[in-house]
């Protein structure tokens, strides 16, 4: 409660600072003032509600799938053979040193202007957001703890669910945290590069109008889609991790 205050609190004094900030300036043009903004939402907020929610919904597929997807790979690399861990994580290595931009133009040319190839790129952003982090949590537990293992011999999904996982939670928690952000910068870069609905292409069609002060409305928008799945994040940080010393902080300072 405490938290939602603080974030309300500094919302409040950014509002105020750009609105004094803009009616100072005095060039809407190049920076609407949040007023503005607010006139714009009041008169086409069916259509502004309508491509956020397109948008949300390729920002929350994209970033369940390729946090899943790297979670999982994460796991299954630690436990294969050096050589073949060595040679896959070349290619993950090399796939994420293509530019981005250029994934997201060929998912829309394979996959089509739907939802599909958004939630390709967007899971796409989240996969290598999260994956490279929590491999190197996963190999980075410490030895006793392994061989205490051993001694108990333990059963694969005991080492995962009892020791790796619980060990690596809150280095994961900050990946996906991570991972959130590349998902809407993911979801954005797709409509962008080729969709005909969400905000990417509402802020792609109102620049080519000049329209400044619905492209900044587009982009408060996509910035709250990403702080709304912060805070699920955090939420389930909290409900997981109330041992951490990280949450002990965050509660004593409340």
């Amino acid at each position: 409660m405490n938290e939602l205050r603080s974030w309300t609190i500094f919302a409040a004094l950014v509002v105020a600072a750009w609105e004094i900030t803009s009616q100072l300036y005095g060039q809407p043009y190049l920076l609407p003032a949040p007023s503005a903004m607010a006139r714009e939402l009041r008169d086409n907020w069916q259509l502004v509600l309508s491509y956020a929610s397109i948008t949300s919904q390729e920002v929350i597929l994209g970033f369940v799938f390729g946090s899943a997807a790297a979670l999982l790979g994460a796991m299954a690399f630690i436990w294969m053979p050096k050589s073949l861990e060595e040679f896959l994580f070349r290619i993950v290595v090399t796939l994420n040193s293509t530019p981005f931009v250029a994934l997201a133009s060929l998912a829309v040319v394979w996959f089509g202007l739907g939802l599909r190839s958004k939630v390709i790129i967007a899971a796409l952003y989240t996969f290598f957001a999260v994956l490279y982090t929590t491999h190197k949590e996963f190999v980075s537990v410490e030895t006793i703890r392994e061989q205490l293992m051993d001694i108990y011999n333990a059963t694969w999904w005991q080492r995962v669910f009892l020791l790796l996982v619980p060990s690596a939670l809150p280095i994961i928690f900050v990946s996906l945290k991570g991972g959130v952000m590349a998902a809407v910068n993911g979801a954005i870069v797709g409509e962008l590069y080729g969709a005909s609905e969400g905000l990417g292409y509402m802020i792609l069609d109102s620049r080519y109008v000049a329209n400044t002060t619905r492209v900044f409305l587009a982009a408060v928008f996509c910035t709250m889609i990403g702080w709304l799945l912060m805070g699920a994040v955090t939420i389930g940080e909290r409900l997981l991790l109330p041992w951490h010393v990280s949450m002990r902080k965050d509660a004593g300072g409340v």
